[in-house]
């Protein structure tokens, strides 16, 4: 998606936008078994190797992120998959640069897990905002799905690759934008990876029975998953990983 904040503007959508009013938006990538997971034990800055709680899907190739375990947001990083053994080993080319905690401690008898979370980045569906300026001008692509009235416009995004979204410091402009509909039993928001953002990941605005489940989101500006007037009602969130 290409353009920025002079663009031709669309009245309430906006621009670099896919933008839904009665209809229907699909948009399904692979199902994946699982979109994040913990790992197994301590790794030291400099390794290339760690080992996964639970057998995944996961492919050589893949951009995966693993999250800081200490007080700086900065210590989280991205690798690329090099091999990967029995779906839980996985081997990367560059050394990590900081250690990242996977521990268990006991504390009068009370376990306290303090796991490292690592999430797969990567799908095979890919919505983004142009390389060349989205970043520079932190203005990327978005989705607004808004109709008045119940059900009057459906969103059923799953298992696709966002980034380069949101545009910063603008206001209803947000990766995954559903607005002011009402009741959405039939919309979804599942198994998505949202990452390098300008603007939050997913907002929920005037909606009820929304569901957002298993999403990954990483590196975003703002409130990750946003619900906005506190008149939401009866919305599932639920099992998304947070970097």
């Amino acid at each position: 998606m290409h353009g920025d904040k002079f663009s031709p503007y669309l009245p309430t959508y906006g621009n670099k936008v896919i933008g839904v009013r009665f209809g229907i938006l699909e948009m399904h990538g692979v199902a994946r078994t699982i979109t994040w997971t913990k790992m197994k034990a301590t790794v030291a800055k400099g390794a290339t190797s760690i080992e996964l709680t639970e057998v995944t899907d996961w492919k050589v190739g893949e951009r995966i992120v693993i999250a800081t375990t200490s007080y700086s947001n900065e210590e989280s990083e991205t690798r690329i998959i090099k091999t990967i053994t029995g779906g839980k080993l996985i081997t990367f080319e560059d050394p990590l640069l900081y250690k990242h905690i996977s521990e268990s401690p006991s504390f009068g008898g009370v376990v306290m897990p303090m796991t490292c979370e690592v999430g797969l980045l990567s799908r095979n569906v890919i919505y983004r905002g142009d390389p060349e300026t989205s970043s520079t001008n932190q203005y990327g692509a978005h989705i607004m799905i808004h109709s008045p009235g119940d059900e009057s416009a459906i969103g059923r995004i799953e298992y696709i690759e966002l980034t380069d979204v949101g545009q910063a410091f603008k206001l209803g402009r947000y990766p995954l934008h559903f607005h002011m509909i009402g009741t959405v039993n039939q919309s979804y928001v599942k198994g998505n990876a949202i990452w390098n953002t300008y603007n939050r990941a997913v907002t929920l605005h005037g909606i009820h029975y929304f569901r957002v489940l298993n999403n990954v989101a990483f590196n975003t500006m703002g409130h990750t998953i946003f619900v906005e007037d506190a008149v939401e009602t009866r919305n599932q969130i639920q099992g998304n990983l947070i970097v």
